[in-house]
C-alpha cells in the first residue's frame, strides 16, 4: 500500500476534504498545450467550487536528448498559473510502479478527492503506463468522475519544440512555447579570454540536463527586474581549443561595471550565425565585431517599431 510520504512533493495547502479538478503531466517546456490545460482546470474549479490540483512529474519518464525546462523552471512556473495545489512526483518513484488501479484509488480517489481528470489523448499511468485513456474512462464511470480529454494544439508538443531547439530554430520554438526559449544559470570566472579581446563576457554554469541550442544568437540577459541586450555564444569555443566542454557566454551591449554572482537569465531572440573556428585571434576580433553590428541594427530597428 502507498503512503501519503511516497506521493511526492506537495506545495500550496487547502482543504483536502473538498473535491478536485485534476491535470496529470510532465510539463517539460510548459508551452501553449500545457498553458491550455490547466487553464481549463482552474476555469472548471472556478465554475464548479473545487480545488485545482496539477500533478507534475519531476522529468520524463523516458530519457529524452534534453529538458526543456529543467526542474526549477518548470515549478517556478507552474506556480505562477494559480493552481491551488502541486503535487510533484519523483523519477523514479514508487507510485510510478505501482499498479494503475492504486494510483487511481488510493491518490486520485482518495486522497485528492477528484470529481474531473484533464488529461492530453496520449495520456497514461502507473506501471508500464497501463492506465490509459480507454482504462482511466472505464474506471473513472464506475467512481462517477468526469473525464474531459483536452485536445493537443496543433503541431505543438515538447518532442517536436525539441527538434526545433536542436536545429538551433528558436523563433519557431518561441511561437509554440508562448514566449522565447531562455535558460538560467549562476556566473562564474574562467580564464578572462572575452575580456582580454575587448569583450567581456558573462559565463553561466547551466544544469547539464537544459536543451541548449548552438551557435551565435541576439539575446537578453536579466538579473532580477534589469533586462538588457546582448549577444550569446554557445559552443566549445573551439578557437581557443577547450575542449569538448558546451559553454553559454554572454556580451552584454549596454552595461559597465561587475555583474552580481546571481541568478542570470538569457533569453534567446535570432540566431546569428553557427559557431566556427578562426584561423587566429584577430579574425575572431573581427567576427564578434560584425556580430554585434548585427545585435546593435536588430535592436535599433525593434526599438523604432
Amino acid at each position: 500500500m502507498l503512503k501519503g510520504k511516497d506521493f511526492g512533493i506537495k506545495f500550496n495547502r487547502c482543504e483536502m476534504t473538498k473535491k478536485s479538478v485534476v491535470a496529470i503531466g510532465t510539463f517539460d517546456g510548459m508551452h501553449k498545450g500545457h498553458r491550455l490545460l490547466i487553464d481549463k482546470i482552474l476555469s472548471s474549479a472556478r465554475k464548479n467550487n473545487l480545488r485545482s490540483v496539477i500533478i507534475v512529474l519531476e522529468k520524463p519518464v523516458k530519457k529524452v536528448r534534453g529538458l526543456l525546462t529543467t526542474y526549477e523552471e518548470k515549478i517556478e512556473k507552474i506556480k505562477f498559473s494559480g493552481a491551488d495545489e502541486i503535487f510533484v512526483i519523483g523519477v523514479p518513484s514508487e507510485i510510478l510502479s505501482c499498479c494503475p488501479e492504486e494510483f487511481f484509488d488510493e491518490f486520485l480517489h482518495k486522497m485528492l478527492n477528484v470529481s474531473e481528470i484533464m488529461c492530453g489523448i496520449d495520456f497514461a499511468f502507473g506501471k508500464d503506463g497501463k492506465g490509459n485513456i480507454e482504462w482511466l474512462k472505464k474506471k473513472a464511470k464506475e467512481k462517477n468522475i468526469k473525464i474531459n480529454i483536452v485536445k493537443p494544439l496543433k503541431n505543438i508538443s515538447s518532442s517536436y519544440i525539441r527538434i526545433l531547439i536542436e536545429k538551433d530554430d528558436v523563433k519557431n520554438a518561441a511561437s509554440l512555447l508562448g514566449r522565447n526559449y531562455s535558460f538560467t544559470g549562476i556566473p562564474f570566472k574562467e580564464k578572462g579570454e572575452g575580456k582580454k579581446l575587448g569583450f567581456p563576457t558573462v559565463n553561466l554554469h547551466v544544469n547539464s540536463d537544459k536543451l541548449l541550442p548552438k551557435g551565435v544568437y541576439i539575446s537578453l540577459i536579466s538579473q532580477g527586474e534589469r533586462i538588457y541586450p546582448s549577444l550569446t555564444n554557445i559552443g566549445i569555443r573551439s578557437t581557443f581549443d577547450r575542449g569538448n566542454k558546451i559553454v553559454p557566454e554572454t556580451y552584454i551591449l549596454d552595461f559597465k561595471g561587475e555583474w552580481k554572482k546571481l541568478q542570470t537569465k538569457v533569453m534567446f531572440l535570432k540566431k546569428i550565425r553557427n559557431e566556427k573556428k578562426f584561423a587566429s585571434v584577430d579574425a575572431l576580433k573581427i567576427q564578434i565585431s560584425k556580430d554585434l553590428l548585427a545585435a546593435l541594427r536588430f535592436f535599433n530597428y525593434h526599438k523604432t517599431k
